[in-house]
């Protein structure tokens, strides 16, 4: 492989880990932030005499369709009025466009997804020969048994959600040589950048995340107030 090559397949796979562990500290953080953003949204209506569950029950098909809900949401003699709130949900973004779970058409893996799944796939193959819980020896240590049953699942799971640079550390610990198409795993990362970018513009435009940046109590009203005007489609002060 020519130097060039290498730079962009090393630079293409520096910018793919961080992306996914940008995705990663955003969703945690959207996630941390929806309690603290449901209860000001509660608070918020409660001083302006705002019914949540009177708003959930006459907009149910509407909430419903916004969170991608196939059954319909609790009454309030089921659920307690904090559950019942679509603030808990991660997903609904201040300005909606279309999401992944919009797209419904059927995926087509391109020919560069499929050559380097396979690659991918023999090397997870390569690490199961040295890590899987039924080849491990018998006289190592219980810790190094579970080290290396762990190794083993994070493998596994690496393979099934195509973080192939997980394998790739894997295999390095491992003294596993790794796949050589770099060319066709330059490409295919390209397209996997774009994809996770998107994700990441999708994850910092809910709800809790931008919720989680506020820094006074002015700046959080007037996002409920957008919340609500999304959602129910009414306008409060």
């Amino acid at each position: 492989m020519s130097v060039t090559k290498r730079i962009k397949w090393q630079r293409a796979l520096g910018q793919l880990r961080y992306n996914y562990e940008e995705l990663g500290f955003i969703e945690q953080i959207s996630k941390e932030y929806a309690v603290e953003f449901q209860a000001y949204y509660e608070q918020y209506c409660a001083k302006r005499g705002v019914n949540i569950s009177e708003l959930n029950n006459q907009n149910r098909e509407r909430v419903n369709t916004l969170y991608n809900i196939e059954k319909t949401i609790p009454s309030e003699e089921h659920e307690p009025e904090s559950q019942v709130g679509p603030a808990n949900d991660t997903d609904i973004t201040l300005h909606k466009g279309s999401s992944e779970k919009d797209k419904e058409k059927e995926y087509q893996m391109t020919a560069d997804e499929i050559a380097v799944h396979e690659a991918f796939s023999r090397l997870f193959k390569r690490i199961a020969l040295k890590i899987h819980p039924d080849r491990l020896q018998s006289d190592i240590s219980a810790a190094e048994r579970q080290t290396s049953i762990n190794m083993f699942q994070k493998a596994k799971k690496s393979l099934e959600d195509r973080k192939y640079y997980v394998l790739l550390d894997i295999a390095t610990q491992l003294k596993i040589s790794t796949p050589k198409n770099y060319s066709q795993q330059t490409r295919w990362m390209k397209k996997e950048n774009i994809e996770i970018e998107q994700r990441v513009m999708h994850a910092k435009s809910t709800y809790n995340f931008i919720f989680s940046e506020l820094e006074s109590d002015e700046e959080r009203d007037h996002l409920i107030r957008n919340f609500i005007r999304q959602v129910f489609q009414i306008h409060t002060e």
